[in-house]
């Protein structure tokens, strides 16, 4: 994964200061940064570009860093999607000339324009799902792909946002621009920063916003109601023409992640339609999934004369998982991913302690589908009061509603409450403020294709997206876009029953398993920051005090706690008591207590309470007593 930090000032810099921030940034990425990574460095007294990433670019034919002539391109992921003739400095010209050159991509993807007359342009993607964020402070402007090198070199110190958690804690994401740091927030979708330096020194900066998310889906929105095919074609075409890009930018077998859903299998038939044979392969730590994908490929071994490579694995086993405690898993997502990553890869195989040496290879990933089947819609024949409470009730669902404090929910309502306004304000109405809302909370903010080069989503290609809110509630229900493409792709596969979330039981790790328990009994002793203050503890304690006795325990509560406890031990570590005591261990471990017998007497009067002349006695005896 590359990192970049780019800084423009209102004024030259002593070299003092300069490098004072420069050391700051650096001391902050110290623990993440391989020796091996490439590094870049543009700039002057008013300005400065920093980009690292690994040396080698593997099977990519697109460069992370690219100069032609005086134009310099930093490309912040991949342009799938794009017309890519010329090459990146080619695409950071189009860009510098005023063209929104992002309309057609698949997010995420940022591009950094420079050219040597003392001009730049930064654009974010539609969607705002690139990882760039962006602050001021005395002066100066910076972006930056990680949120806490940002803070450090702006600010000289890293301190959590707590609207941000507050934000994770609840909905398991970073809502919004929101961001863990305070004093930075994420590029809003489809924004644009632009600059020109002054003669003497200083640079004046201009934001705009560009073809954006709201452009994308009421474009297909105010066509709803036109023919079914019609929209088949649209989303066909543009699951295509995303395969096709994907083979322009990577010159290496792409494997696929086939699972018996309906999402995986339709990128499947897109890739297999447009004549190639992808590497398959699947996570059978539900039973059925490996089944079905089994299925999947047998008939395309028995039909087409296909034999693709197939293959299986355990991701959530816990042999694989237990290996490395929970704190530790914990701090190397956090550590690598700056915090934003959902809670619940903790219980995954431990991450590794610095970013990748080499770059990954370019994968599929079937995200997004949602938005073709009404993931979020409540049953047909469910009562409920509105769109925008379905809408709350699905986002505010990290952790049981019970398990969180009353001021954060009001205040977290109120923000998505004013998202789904603004859906309504752009025209969108009934259930596809539901997917809006999908689309620009949890796909943008919680969906891991943002933190890996090369984790490609066809379902987020703009004409995909429109086609999805061209559909009726009742075609999305019966998932008429998902048949209708594989019926027209690979008819073979269309009698294949797809699995759902509720088929059969997982093997996967539990968080409360290894050293799971006594970790998080420790984190309830240790952690008490702000950060942690949002969920309740007790209700922590309820929750862990079910694992010990083999109850039906919500690991959501469990996972989001953890997360949160241990982003305290580093953000707030003046909140951090230290480990004296297990107190909080020994009282859930502690075998229950004996029932003490209760007397006869005793137990017949209970009875003669539940009559209804007993509890007219027994009112007027604590009435009188009362007294």
């Amino acid at each position: 994964m590359h990192i970049m930090l780019a800084w423009f000032a209102d004024r030259t810099l002593p070299e003092q200061t300069r490098r004072a921030a420069r050391d700051r940034f650096e001391a902050s990425l110290a623990e993440v940064i391989p020796a091996s990574f490439r590094r870049h460095e543009f700039g002057g007294e008013d300005w400065g570009v920093t980009v690292l990433h690994p040396h080698e670019p593997g099977a990519y034919r697109w460069s992370t860093v690219d100069v032609t002539g005086p134009v310099t391109a930093v490309s912040l992921g991949l342009p799938v999607g794009l017309d890519v003739t010329g090459g990146p400095t080619a695409l950071a010209d189009r860009l510098l000339a005023g063209e929104d050159v992002h309309r057609e991509v698949v997010p995420p993807f940022g591009l950094l324009a420079l050219q040597a007359a003392g001009r730049f342009a930064l654009q974010q993607d539609w969607l705002g799902m690139c990882r760039v964020f962006t602050g001021t402070s005395g002066g100066v402007t910076a972006f930056c792909t990680r949120p806490s090198p940002l803070a450090a070199f702006l600010h000289g110190d890293v301190r959590p946002d707590p609207d941000g958690w507050r934000s994770y804690a609840l909905c398991g994401h970073f809502g919004g621009d929101l961001s863990p740091v305070a004093g930075t927030r994420l590029l809003r979708p489809g924004e644009r920063v632009t600059g020109r330096r002054r003669a003497d020194g200083g640079w004046d900066l201009t934001t705009s916003t560009r073809y954006a998310t709201d452009d994308v889906v009421t474009s297909g929105f105010t066509g709803r109601g036109g023919s079914l095919d019609d929209l088949l074609d649209r989303a066909a075409d543009a699951l295509t023409r995303t395969a096709a890009s994907v083979h322009r930018l990577y010159a290496d077998e792409i494997p696929l992640g086939l699972s018996g859903g309906k999402d995986s299998r339709l990128i499947a038939a897109s890739l297999l339609a447009a004549g190639g044979t992808p590497r398959f392969v699947t996570n059978e730590d539900t039973g059925a999934e490996g089944e079905v994908a089994r299925q999947l490929v047998q008939i395309l071994r028995n039909k087409r004369g296909l034999h693709p490579e197939h293959e299986f694995r355990l991701a959530g086993a816990p042999a694989r998982v237990l290996g490395t405690g929970l704190r530790e898993r914990t701090r190397r997502l956090q550590r690598l991913h700056d915090y934003q990553f959902p809670s619940s890869y903790v219980v995954r195989p431990a991450a590794a302690t610095r970013l990748d040496e080499r770059v990954r290879p370019a994968t599929f990933t079937g995200a997004a589908g949602e938005l073709a089947t009404g993931y979020w819609y409540p049953p047909a024949d469910a009562e409920t009061a509105s769109p925008e409470q379905a809408g709350l009730a699905k986002l505010l669902a990290a952790v049981p509603r019970a398990a969180a404090t009353e001021p954060a929910v009001a205040a977290e309502q109120d923000r998505i409450a004013a998202v789904l306004r603004h859906a309504r304000d752009i025209g969108l109405r009934d259930l596809h403020l539901l997917d809006h809302l999908y689309l620009v909370e949890r796909m943008r903010r919680w969906c891991t294709s943002a933190n890996a080069t090369g984790m490609v989503t066809p379902f987020l290609a703009p004409g995909f997206v429109a086609a999805t809110f061209g559909l009726t509630p009742e075609q999305k229900r019966g998932r008429l876009l998902h048949t209708g493409l594989i019926e027209r792709l690979v008819p073979e596969w269309a009698e294949v029953p797809f699995v759902s979330v509720s088929t059969g039981g997982s093997t996967a790790t539990r968080v409360w398993e290894g050293d799971g328990i006594e970790v998080i009994a420790d984190l309830l002793d240790t952690a008490h920051g702000p950060i942690t203050e949002v969920i309740h503890r007790p209700a922590v304690v309820k929750v862990l005090r079910a694992a010990v006795n083999g109850g039906r325990a919500d690991a959501r509560t469990l996972q989001q706690f953890t997360w949160l406890a241990l982003a305290s031990h580093q953000l707030e570590p003046g909140a951090t008591r230290p480990t004296t005591t297990t107190a909080t261990y020994a009282r859930i471990t502690a075998p229950p207590r004996p029932r003490t017998p209760t007397h006869p007497l005793v137990t017949r009067l209970r009875w003669i309470k539940r009559t209804r002349l007993g509890n007219r006695i027994w009112g007027e005896v604590r009435r009188r007593v009362g007294r």
